[in-house]
């Protein structure tokens, strides 16, 4: 095991995260199943209590016109067909012309350049080493390192030279 010197305030319990967080695909069928069912009741118990509300709030916004304006008068349930008509074609038309604005103006530029070479200077002022820990990291095959609660290296263990 190597030291890494630069870490002053070394603590001796070092934050060790669990190696799974969060895998459904390693669930089995059941607890998947237990977790969809509990899932559903609760969606099921929250409508319930939310449509108590919904009624009286579309009393208050009088949402019992809807039948009185749009069903029994079709004059104005064509005239709102018509509104939405035009609303989706005029939207439909500003996403076109938008489209076409930004096709015109980047279509010769090509933003999606390949990352630069990331160099052992670079690596080892990321992780807070030096240039010498780097290269006698990357030769190894396998490496464990143990980072400190605000995630600087303090200790690495090689296994398995390349």
């Amino acid at each position: 095991m190597q030291e890494f010197p630069h870490d002053l305030h070394r603590q001796r319990g070092a934050v060790r995260l669990p190696r799974i967080i969060h895998r459904p695909d390693l669930q089995s069928r059941r607890q998947r199943s237990v977790f969809a069912l509990v899932a559903g009741i609760g969606w099921m118990l929250w409508l319930y209590l939310l449509l108590p509300l919904a009624t009286i709030g579309s009393w208050i916004f009088g949402v019992h016109r809807f039948d009185t304006y749009v069903i029994d008068n079709h004059g104005h349930a064509w005239a709102s067909l018509a509104i939405y008509a035009a609303t989706i074609v005029l939207a439909g038309a500003a996403l076109l012309v938008w489209a076409f604005y930004n096709y015109r103006r980047f279509r010769h530029a090509d933003r999606r350049q390949p990352a630069s070479p990331v160099t052992p200077e670079k690596l080892a002022l990321s992780f807070g080493v030096n240039s010498a820990q780097v290269a006698e990291l990357q030769r190894a095959r396998s490496v464990t390192l143990e980072h400190d609660a605000k995630g600087n290296i303090i200790r690495s263990a090689r296994h398995e030279e390349v």
